[in-house]
């Protein structure tokens, strides 16, 4: 057989990233509302939490079906599926504003769809590019996630101050729609010939999958990560809404270009794997990211100008979100996952993370109006140093 690469496989890559961008940008555009729906809908501050939150913790129920479904029959089909509950969850998103129930069921979901879609991501790269290529497309999609995140962030406060929150989720939900609809036409599961040789896929039971998947220390320790890395993405995200409050305008471009910069870091840091290794760059940017989180606290509590904050934030960014995609590239390409097996492999990362994007910024809802901010600042800092130490403790070049 003659393998080959196709230039369609840019075409998929595009396709995804535009996908999970719509994603994420209506997920984030609550992002900056949540204290303002305390008052609107007249409830306490973790169930405002808990329409953000509510997305990723649905991921956790999802993320195992999608993945035994990607491994019988395939990524495109199982992206399809998250895109029609995309579709479900912010299209009709802007006619559910009047109370806090029904954006609750817009939320729930959004979080189906987000499962379907998460664990396709890596498995989908690698039907199209060979293994040791892999890495950079799976950034570029991973970046996309986080540009949405900035960009939600970012405009929301602009377009609701301006004109109002139905025209802002319904612009959200239009993206939602469209990007829905060119991959649901344009994508493909994969190629007419493998990029590479490959062995043979056989069928293997869910037990016998995780059993292999699960073969190695370091598959233990990546979810661990990826869990960290996405609860305080989130929570960070709150948080620095929380700090400018009384300045939204402000709050949203320093969290919007916060995330930007995660954008750049999911894209760079798989990209240089291949000529520095994995774990070299991971205890770069893990580094990184406690040193500069520092630096964000520091020129807040020092009352700078937030121009120069949203300029340490980006930065901060680039090192905090670096983790994720390396992470989760390394968990896809460990020693027992092949193509019978790499969607229990996705789901067992992506469940992971998503738990942590469900419960820590909920119990951050729930404690932040009772605790200084800079006690926030220190146990953020706690994390960032025990992933850190995990990717110390990871056995990979």
């Amino acid at each position: 057989m003659e393998y080959q690469l196709y230039r369609y496989r840019w075409m998929i890559v595009g396709l995804f990233w535009l996908v999970i961008f719509a994603f994420g940008a209506n997920w984030f555009a609550l992002s900056p509302l949540l204290v303002s729906f305390t008052q609107t809908y007249q409830i306490v501050s973790w169930q405002a939490h808990l329409l953000l939150s509510l997305i990723g913790m649905f991921v956790i129920f999802f993320a195992w079906p999608a993945g035994t479904f990607i491994d019988k029959k395939g990524p495109k089909l199982c992206t399809s599926i998250g895109v029609i509950f995309m579709i479900l969850g912010f299209g009709l998103r802007p006619w559910l504003l009047d109370n806090f129930y029904t954006m609750l069921l817009s939320s729930i979901l959004a979080g189906i769809g987000l499962a379907w879609i998460l664990v396709a991501m890596a498995p989908q790269m690698i039907r199209w590019f060979p293994h040791t290529q892999a890495s950079l497309p799976i950034g570029i999609a991973a970046s996309g996630l986080f540009i949405g995140f900035g960009t939600g962030s970012l405009l929301t406060p602009f377009i609701v101050e301006g004109y109002s929150m139905y025209l802002c989720f319904l612009i959200f939900a239009l993206l939602a729609v469209i990007a829905g609809i060119l991959w649901i036409v344009l994508a493909r599961d994969s190629p007419p010939t493998p990029p590479e040789k490959r062995p043979e896929i056989q069928k293997m039971k869910f037990g016998e999958a995780l059993k292999r998947v699960t073969s190695t220390k370091n598959s233990f320790l990546f979810p661990i990560i990826g869990f960290i890395t996405v609860g305080i993405t989130l929570v960070i995200s709150t948080f620095i809404h929380y700090l400018y409050r009384t300045q939204a305008e402000q709050g949203g471009y320093i969290a919007g270009f916060l995330l930007y910069g995660c954008a750049i870091g999911a894209f760079i840091a798989p990209y240089t794997t291949k000529k520095y290794g994995v774990k070299k760059i991971a205890l770069i940017v893990a580094t990184g990211s406690i040193l500069t989180w520092v630096l964000v606290f520091g020129v807040y509590t020092l009352s700078m100008s937030w121009l120069l904050v949203v300029l340490v934030a980006l930065l901060f960014g680039i090192f905090l979100q670096a983790s994720w995609p390396l992470a989760l590239y390394s968990q896809e390409t460990e020693p027992g996952v092949s193509e019978s097996n790499i969607g229990v492999a996705a789901s067992l990362y992506i469940s992971m993370s998503n738990i942590g994007a469900a419960v820590l910024p909920e119990i951050y809802g729930i404690v932040k109006d009772k605790i200084e901010p800079m006690t926030s600042f220190t146990v953020i800092l706690i994390a960032l140093v025990l992933c850190l130490v995990l990717w110390v403790f990871v056995k990979r070049k």
